[in-house]
Formats: structure tokens, sequence, C-alpha cells
């Protein structure tokens, strides 16, 4: 294996705004993934159960029927339900955490940038306060308080 060199980051740029936008994208999915999809999932599950007017009059028996390969159809059937509810929780566990993230990431942008701008501004701030150095010569600069 070749050595790996770490990325070219020299032109990097990071917009907050991008930043915020894709924070609200992904809620918008988590919204949809909570809302529509999970909404959905309950349907096909009430669908499942069947005729609920009409009981099973058979011992053991499924929406499929009661003999053994229906039997097994039906518990193929929930298990596959059942996995894919765990699996929309999942990503709707993940979408939230990858919207806090990216606000995360946003808000350490926003603290450096104010930290840069307040540091930038206490440097002017300093330099603007400084006397000018003396001028070649001996001639002290008009902004002493002593003439010669």
């Amino acid at each position: 294996m070749g050595d790996i060199r770490p990325p070219d980051v020299g032109d990097l740029t990071v917009s907050v705004e991008d930043l915020d936008a894709a924070a609200a994208y992904v809620e918008r999915l988590k919204q949809y993934v909570d809302e529509t999809i999970t909404y959905e999932m309950e349907r096909i599950k009430e669908r499942m159960k069947g005729d609920s007017e009409h009981g099973q009059t058979v011992p053991n028996g499924t929406p499929f029927g009661a003999y053994e390969d229906a039997r097994m159809q039906w518990q193929a059937l929930t298990t596959s339900t059942a996995n894919m509810e765990a699996h929309i929780k999942q990503l709707s566990t993940r979408l939230a955490a990858l919207k806090k993230g990216t606000e995360d990431i946003a808000q350490a942008f926003r603290d450096v940038e104010a930290r840069n701008a307040a540091t930038g501004k206490e440097i002017e701030r300093m330099l603007e306060s400084a006397a000018p150095p003396p001028q070649a010569g001996g001639t002290p600069p008009s902004t002493y308080p002593y003439t010669a």
C-alpha cells in the first residue's frame, strides 16, 4: 500500500448559509420520514390485521389461512414489517443526528468568524492607539507633548 496524503484544502471555503440550508433540508427529510412514511407503515400494519369484524374461526389462523405454509408466509411478512419499522426509526434518528451535527458545524464557523472579527478589531484598535515611531534625524513627531 502507498502512503496516504492528507487532502489538499488550500482553496477550501465554508458557507455558513449553505450549512444552514443543508440542516433545513435534512429537517424536511426527517419530517417526511416521521410523518408520511411512518403513517403509511401504520396503514400497512392495519391492513395486515385483516377484517376485524369477522374473526378467524380456525385455531392458529392468519389472514393468509391456517395451513402451515400460510403461517410461515404470515410470520415472514410480520418479521419484514417489523424490520422496516426499525429501519424507519433508525433513519429518523440518524437524520436528527445529521441535522444536529450540521448545525454544530455551522455554529462553530460562526463562532470562529466572530472571534476573528473581534481579534481583527482589537488589533486595529491597538495599532491606532500606538504612538508613531520617532523619525530618523532626531526630530520628534508632532504628536509628542513636548517640542524640540
